[in-house]
């Protein structure tokens, strides 16, 4: 398999962090946990993870870059997301003393944006 040989995934870019932050947790609850790249490109912040959806009519499954923009770089390793009282999410550096009831995301930044994306 050469690199020509790899096809892009179908892009998906959410409306806000905060969506992309509810479907990473909402999925990584029936997989298995979500972690989520982050690279500048052109200007731009990008948040995202490659999931593949199983089962897509007659293929194995369909590969997605799930992504939004963010404001700008992530200010923490981990991405907090808590649903209640109030839906929210906050930047932690670490994991101590969390809180109950919040789902924390990791955040790994690479060098660049990946070659396979079609964006």
């Amino acid at each position: 398999m050469t690199r020509d040989d790899i096809q892009p995934p179908v892009n998906l870019k959410i409306a806000s962090m905060i969506d992309l932050a509810r479907m990473l947790v909402s999925w990584s609850q029936r997989d298995r946990p979500a972690s989520m790249l982050y690279f500048e490109h052109n200007g731009k912040h990008i948040y995202g993870t490659l999931i593949s959806n199983h089962g897509y009519y007659q293929y194995y499954g369909m590969p997605l870059w799930v992504h939004a923009e963010g404001d700008g770089p992530p200010k923490g390793s981990f991405l907090a997301y808590k649903a209640r009282p109030k839906e929210s999410l906050d930047w932690v550096e670490h994991l101590e003393g969390s809180e109950p009831m919040t789902v924390h995301l990791p955040v790994i930044k690479l060098a660049g944006k990946l070659e396979i994306l079609d964006m």
